[in-house]
């Protein structure tokens, strides 16, 4: 069990010791140094990589750093416990969901029980980063796996600055344009960029307009794929480069995201994580709800909670391990370190979710827009 080392330790001590610029050596993606294994480790969703490598930076237990996030971009291996646990990295989402899924035990079918990628990956993930909720629109509260809740996302369509696309549609718009039943918005022709097989982002954003991978590969969306290939190479999620000469093209982004790699100088001066700005020629458009008024995604610089395609993001764990102190004190409930953990920013507290674009939403609506650390939100994957 990958818990066995700190069986005796009471959840108080997980408490988070926080200080601006309290690490000594820039985090440019996974921990650093990459050997010390830090009690609990995490892979998955490319939207909150770099918010949870802050929170890897800042969150302290007797001096020690306890989580370790290891980004969903790269082509090495990764290595989570200081005994085996060497394997492929998982990039997005739904493969660190899968990973976690192996890391219990459980057959994913790629090699057998226990296996990621045909490697024996049992103990060696705590938690799976995720953008999107397993279930899909049905929540659940009964399930194998817990879906925690840190903070508030928008996923807005994300246009070419130097095109003539407009500035603002309609979700109607977006959604006919997904659908292949329209070419143009505004009377002027645009391409439809899919995002990577995995993305929870891409997940969310094909549920929300309508279509699946089944139908996407049976051919039912000329506008985006062949016979299951795409017109135009899936992209990395929230890499506006994809647009870069390329006036015509719409792509989902995450607004947190956009935020993020906009105060990128910021976020290394406070928390020593440099976030990789990808944004290109990619602006953010603002997106009119059936019925309602326009609403940008971002507003003064901080992501506007009220954006028709807001989600929550999730740290998921396993169900049976809710009450393991690690997981507890760092996860579970508003006061758990992950909730509460702040930067000083010229005498002020800065929560770290919100410097990184996430919003806090302080009061429950529903179990898919919950207050941070809500624990009963649950499915089986």
């Amino acid at each position: 069990m990958k818990v066995k080392s700190i069986g005796r330790v009471s959840a108080a001590a997980f408490a988070a010791v926080v200080a601006a610029g309290m690490v000594a050596t820039p985090a440019a993606a996974d921990p650093v140094p990459a050997n010390e294994y830090r009690v609990l480790a995490g892979t998955g969703s490319d939207t909150t990589q770099d918010v949870m490598n802050g929170l890897g930076n800042v969150v302290t237990s007797g001096g020690n750093k306890v989580i370790a996030s290891w980004d969903a971009r790269g082509t090495a291996n990764i290595k989570t416990k200081s005994t085996d646990c060497e394997f492929p990295r998982p990039n997005g989402s739904g493969n660190g969901r899968r990973s976690l899924l192996a890391s219990e035990g459980e057959d994913i079918g790629q090699g057998g029980p226990g296996r990621w990628q045909n490697v024996n990956v049992t103990g060696c993930v705590d938690f799976a980063r995720s953008s999107s909720y397993g279930g899909g629109s049905n929540p659940s509260t009964t399930g194998n796996y817990t879906y925690i809740p840190f903070g508030v996302d928008a996923v807005a369509l994300a246009r070419n600055t130097f095109g003539d696309l407009p500035s603002n549609v309609s979700f109607a718009q977006a959604q006919r344009v997904y659908r292949c039943l329209d070419r143009t918005i505004g009377g002027v022709t645009v391409q439809p960029v899919m995002l990577q097989a995995g993305s929870g982002t891409w997940e969310f954003w094909s549920q929300r307009v309508g279509i699946t991978e089944q139908e996407i590969n049976l051919g039912d969306y000329p506008c985006l794929a062949t016979g299951g290939t795409p017109l135009i190479p899936r992209a990395q999620e929230h890499d506006g480069t994809v647009l870069n000469g390329f006036p015509n093209r719409v792509v989902p982004f995450s607004a947190a995201q956009y935020v993020a790699q906009s105060n990128s100088a910021r976020i290394q001066n406070l928390t020593q994580v440099t976030v990789e700005d990808r944004r290109g020629e990619a602006s953010l458009t603002g997106m009119r709800p059936t019925g309602g008024t326009v609403q940008q995604p971002v507003v003064g610089g901080v992501l506007n909670i009220n954006f028709p395609l807001r989600r929550d993001v999730y740290n998921v764990v396993p169900t049976a391990k809710l009450s393991v102190p690690a997981i507890a004190g760092n996860f579970v409930g508003p006061n758990s370190t992950v909730c509460t953990a702040t930067v000083n920013e010229g005498g002020v507290p800065r929560n770290v979710a919100q410097l990184f674009g996430f919003g806090i939403r302080a009061n429950f609506v529903s179990p898919l827009e919950a207050n941070c650390g809500y624990t009963n939100l649950r499915f089986n994957s």
